[in-house]
């Protein structure tokens, strides 16, 4: 009883010193408003441009068509990126062209660079925009499920295959159980980074979505209206991770400990 009284008062004074740094930032920002030009909005110009953006048809217009390519890009990332980096446990050869061209390259290619060059190769339209975004978050999902392709021992395998020998039942019920969490932490990075990703790909190359909607404002000197746009974002982020996120990573744990409770259920009647 007294470690539940302790752990819920660890998670009262949690909450407080949480609540109390934003309230001590929202003062800084205030304060620092009250010195700056105008070009730096306060608290009631931003307010006013978070309510303005909530009942503006446009801007739901706007994340709408954002939300959209951001989960096309997460899954066609993550189907992509688990694919190649499963290669070399299935091809060996393979393994030398994962982890020492692609990885590298992908993981340090500027991902403004591709903006640029989407916009080059592409044009200025949805299809390039998404591309950008792929290409952006590929190396997330890529060296998450390469590493945990990696983690899996033989001996699952082994154990897998005195009951089975179809590659793909083997893949089914105990490889990818087991790569579950790698995959969730590639889908929650590339969630989180793909909006910040959204705004440049569209910035460069749409006519549409949450960045265009930005430019817009920049180019009419709104800058109130950005940083709205911008507090907005970190909502839908959040958001999405509680809403989907975190129920779907619930999901994948239970199936990663139940493929590991198969492998020990295998082990063991092997050995009897």
């Amino acid at each position: 009883m007294s470690d539940l009284v302790k752990s819920d008062e660890g998670r009262l004074k949690g909450q407080l010193y949480a609540n109390g740094l934003v309230a001590v930032a929202l003062l800084a920002w205030w304060l620092t408003s009250q010195s700056f030009p105008a070009t730096f909005p306060g608290l009631g110009a931003v307010s006013r441009s978070i309510a303005d953006l909530t009942i503006s048809a446009e801007f739901w217009s706007s994340v709408g068509i954002t939300s959209l390519r951001i989960g096309a890009a997460v899954l066609l990332a993550t189907l992509i990126g688990s694919f190649v980096g499963l290669l070399p446990r299935y091809v060996p050869w393979a393994g030398g062209i994962v982890d020492d061209i692609l990885v590298p390259f992908f993981s340090s290619f500027p991902g403004i660079a591709w903006a640029i060059l989407g916009t080059i190769w592409f044009g200025i339209n949805s299809g390039a925009v998404l591309i950008v975004q792929v290409l952006i978050i590929l190396p997330f999902s890529l060296v998450n499920v390469a590493e945990g392709a990696k983690a899996i021992g033989i001996e699952e395998i082994e154990m897998g295959r005195s009951f089975s020998r179809r590659v793909w039942s083997l893949f089914w019920r105990i490889e990818l159980p087991l790569l579950s969490p790698f995959i969730m932490t590639s889908v929650r990075l590339s969630y989180g980074v793909c909006w910040k990703v959204s705004l440049i790909a569209e910035l460069f190359g749409a006519h549409s979505g949450i960045g265009y909607l930005m430019q817009l404002s920049q180019d009419l000197a709104q800058v109130s209206r950005i940083v709205a746009i911008c507090l907005w974002i970190v909502f839908f982020v959040v958001v999405g991770e509680r809403l989907v996120l975190d129920p779907l990573s619930r999901l994948l744990i239970k199936g990663e400990r139940s493929g590991r409770r198969k492998t020990k259920t295998t082990s063991f009647l092997s050995r009897e």
